[in-house]
């Protein structure tokens, strides 16, 4: 029957799963003649942000009946589903709580995996392990030992390194998973693939890549007392553009204390880590570093000239006008000195992710959220950055994919019926943001989500490797330093599997 069936497939191991994650649309333009602008894929949404989008039209008794898995009863007899995760500062990376605190957040993670292993007859056991430690990881299944973890979170470079090195098991070969389902992300998934391979999904249960999401943050004090205009307003009437972003930023700039230095004691019109500022910028301009052609092979975008043009408008925004600080502090993804100027007043934007909304909500100062500019006004759409994803990942030494899919596929069902409501439409858009219109902009940017493989896949070699230290020491001439990515490019190709 069934549940014996089921008992037999589970025996020892059941595999990955990883934190969690909102319907975010993370989506990546493929470079082809049948392929779609970044800003048309943006505007041909495939419905997977319709956790936070139920239109008046629902018809259903139950709106999260949609979000079922269609699994049955399966009966993994007590048995623990071993779920590895990783340490990291710019997230929330656990994947379970021990009880209940009161907190929406928290008792929606408990309530989830509870209510997992009572339909399953499992106990999910999260693994910690230190963060940047996939090499430790790797030594395990290389051993052979299947004790350790069933599934294992991975970010988004060590998710390719580890299907290139045959380590995991590619999505299509993980049984009882259905990639069409409304929980996992649609869109995110089309881009995470090469070679016409999944070798990695992300779904509800990802939500850490979901607080990667970026923004910008302004200071409605400044705004009001420069008389500057309202910036919802630009972005609802689709004039928050580039030029209107630096025409703001250079009211804002002031030396604060007179000495005639500009330094961190002084006022600026933008913050933000230097890794973040041109990819958050290009992308929002609808453009990206590594594109795909007509057989899912990646290629280098960035000698394109409308990305040439881009990235030499963020230079000259930024450094020329004077609008920029750079601080000394590296980590983390928005460093400290970002935050404390800004609740100080020294900045009139500043860069941001989910996960720092709710580190700055205790501020006195008062701010607003909105999407990063569009190149002009002839651009469609606001287009949004999710900076790096972290995905569940299946090893081969799993004996039992197919119990690994069941958890997996349950997992991120239950998270768009539980998770996703609470962090979302409780914790962020209410709890968090400040004002209605805050809240609107939280819906625009989910929805207008854009993956990079320059920014996520391959950061190290294109934009930490390239991007940061250029703009942080503003040296422009990307149209010399391209030369050095082909090989960087090739290299990548060369490792894909057929």
């Amino acid at each position: 029957m069934k549940e014996q069936a089921a008992a037999i497939l589970c025996k020892k191991s059941i595999t990955i799963i990883i934190i969690l994650i909102l319907s975010v649309l993370f989506i990546i333009s493929c470079k082809s003649s049948a392929s779609n602008s970044v800003s048309n894929l943006v505007d041909n949404q495939d419905g997977n942000s319709d956790v936070n989008n139920e239109t008046a039209e629902t018809t259903t008794e139950d709106p999260l009946a949609k979000y079922n898995d269609g699994l049955g009863d399966y009966n993994f007899n007590g048995e623990e589903f071993k779920i590895q995760i990783f340490e990291n500062e710019n997230v929330h990376n656990h994947i379970d709580t021990a009880e209940e605190t009161g907190d929406v957040f928290n008792d929606a993670l408990y309530k989830r995996n509870r209510a997992i292993e009572q339909r399953f007859n499992v106990v999910i056991k999260e693994v910690v392990t230190a963060d940047f430690k996939n090499d430790q990881t790797k030594k395990v299944i290389l051993s052979g030992d299947s004790t350790v973890f069933d599934m294992f979170d991975s970010r988004c470079t060590d998710a390719l390194t580890n299907w290139e090195d045959g380590l995991v098991l590619s999505y299509k070969d993980i049984p009882n998973i259905d990639l069409s389902k409304p929980y996992w992300n649609q869109s995110a998934n089309k881009s995470l693939t090469l070679n016409n391979n999944q070798y990695v999904a992300i779904g509800n249960f990802n939500f850490a890549s979901y607080e990667l999401s970026h923004a910008l943050l302004f200071n409605k004090g400044l705004i009001q007392d420069l008389g500057l205009d309202n910036p919802y307003n630009l972005v609802n009437g689709g004039t928050w553009t580039f030029d209107k972003m630096e025409e703001m930023m250079k009211s804002t700039i002031k030396d604060l204390n007179g000495d005639g230095v500009m330094d961190g004691n002084d006022r600026y019109g933008y913050l933000a880590h230097p890794k973040e500022v041109l990819p958050s910028f290009w992308i929002g301009a609808g453009v990206l570093s590594v594109e795909k052609d007509a057989q899912d092979i990646p290629y280098i975008a960035m000698g394109n000239q409308k990305f040439l043009d881009v990235w030499d408008r963020t230079f000259s925004m930024l450094w020329d006008s004077g609008a920029y600080y750079l601080g000394k502090e590296k980590t983390p993804d928005v460093p400290q000195y970002v935050i404390d100027m800004f609740s100080n007043n020294q900045s009139l934007f500043m860069d941001t992710t989910f996960f720092v909304i709710q580190k700055i909500r205790s501020s006195d100062t008062d701010f607003g959220i909105i999407p990063y500019p569009k190149y002009d006004e002839t651009q469609a759409n606001y287009v949004s950055r999710i900076e790096y994803y972290m995905a569940m990942q299946v090893p081969i030494t799993n004996a039992d994919p197919a119990c690994a899919g069941v958890m997996l596929e349950a997992l991120n069902s239950e998270s768009a019926k539980t998770i996703m409501p609470a962090y979302y439409d409780i914790a962020l858009k209410t709890k968090y943001a400040r004002d209605d219109e805050s809240s609107q902009m939280l819906d625009l940017i989910m929805n207008s989500l854009v993956v990079d493989i320059g920014d996520t896949t391959l950061c190290d070699q294109i934009r930490s490797g390239i991007a940061e230290p250029m703009f942080t020491t503003d040296k422009r001439d990307l149209v010399s330093k391209l030369e050095s990515t082909k090989n960087i490019i090739q290299k990548f190709i060369d490792k894909i599997p057929g």
